[in-house]
């Protein structure tokens, strides 16, 4: 009997222990060569250098791996902006009733750039029918600068007015 319990012990013993080594794994290498590279070009590298993986498969693990990192980054920024969507929302109010360019303001209230961008663009675009009389208006005045007409009677921002007359005189010229 008490042998019986020696052979039991030790094998559950040995069951623990090979349950608690660290199995290298295809995954574990992809998640480790991807801590340590900049991008999926990297992880590219290490995967063949240092796992001696087949350049295909290396590539689409490490898209793969790059695209699953990407998506996890959304995914937390998205959380912590939802934290502060009351605040988000009086900012975008103060700003909008405010003097100042609705992209500059929101950026001085705090907002990230890509954020600020994709909602002054979101506006833009909301009054797209109003922003095209307003450059009609502008290109009927022959003898007004185009971006300037823009800037000054309808107030658009001056980036999006400049690009806009460069496309206007790229049309004109038939480029």
């Amino acid at each position: 009997m008490k042998s019986h319990l020696v052979k039991l012990v030790l094998l559950a013993s040995l069951v623990l222990v090979a349950a608690c080594t660290k199995k290298r794994t295809r995954r574990n290498e992809v998640v480790e060569c991807s801590s340590i590279s900049l991008d999926a070009k990297g992880t590219t590298l290490c995967l063949v250098q240092l796992y001696k993986w087949k350049l295909p498969d290396a590539q689409r693990a490490a898209e793969t791996r790059a695209h699953e990192l990407d998506s996890l980054k959304s995914w937390q920024e998205d959380s912590v902006w939802n934290l502060g969507a009351a605040k988000h929302k009086r900012d975008f109010q103060a700003c909008r009733r405010g003097t100042e360019q609705l992209n500059n303001c929101l950026l001085v209230a705090g907002w990230p750039l890509r954020r600020a961008q994709h909602t002054t663009d979101s506006m833009w675009n909301a009054e797209l029918p109003a922003h095209r009389r307003e450059l009609q208006t502008c290109m009927a005045k022959r003898d007004f600068n185009l971006s300037s007409c823009l800037t000054l009677y309808y107030k658009w921002d001056s980036d999006r007015a400049l690009a806009t007359a460069d496309s206007v005189t790229r049309a004109r010229l038939g480029r």
